[in-house]
């Protein structure tokens, strides 16, 4: 496979590293409930639950974006780069 198609292979891994590091900060806002106190909303909790989800807000799209370039790198190199550190020898050996 050329090089061009294992870094975008890569590039196309990171969106997807990417995509699920952003519900972190929404995890961790749920750790002080699922419905916050006023004492909780007056101490700055309320503006970081609103942030963290505004962050996961746009995720469907990366997701959507992941998606497309996996299926455009399978169409053009003929294997599914979704792991780039594996080979496509790797993914055959393996199949049943």
């Amino acid at each position: 496979m050329p090089s061009r198609w294992v870094i975008l292979a890569w590039a196309n891994f990171a969106l997807a590293v990417a995509a699920v590091l952003k519900f972190i900060p929404i995890l961790v806002s749920l750790r002080h409930g699922l419905v916050l106190s006023p004492e909780q909303i007056a101490a700055g909790l309320g503006d970081q639950r609103l942030w963290s989800l505004d962050l996961i807000s746009d995720t469907p799209y990366l997701v959507c974006v992941w998606g497309m370039v996996a299926l455009w790198v399978r169409r053009q190199t003929g294997s599914p780069r979704l792991i780039p550190w594996r080979d496509a020898q790797q993914m055959l050996d393996e199949k049943p």
